[in-house]
């Protein structure tokens, strides 16, 4: 018999945050957060390229914006981007039909 303080092999493993806890950034889901920002500076390097660089603010005031809503989204639903997903794919019908 084995005490309890002792760590058998493929018994016990340490369950990683990843698993059970949504991975952010900048507190907002890490895909999301990801896409945003990509998208901005690529606007701002458009900004840059053909308007000049007093340009460049207005994309990176628009990721401070949109980075800022999918925090308070984040906070106010985890899994609100998994509702939103499947609204949009699935299509619901507003009215269902009784028989």
């Amino acid at each position: 018999m084995t005490s309890t303080h002792e760590h058998i092999e493929g018994f016990e493993t340490p369950i990683h945050r990843g698993v059970w806890e949504r991975i952010c950034t900048f507190g907002a889901p890490r895909v999301w957060s990801a896409v945003w920002l990509v998208t901005c500076l690529y606007a701002a390097l458009i900004f840059l390229s053909v308007l000049g660089f007093r340009w460049v603010m207005v994309p990176l005031g628009a990721w401070a914006v949109g980075q800022g809503t999918l925090v308070v989204l984040t906070q106010w639903d985890v899994h609100w981007d998994d509702l939103a997903i499947a609204q949009v794919t699935r299509r619901y019908r507003e009215y269902y039909d009784a028989g």
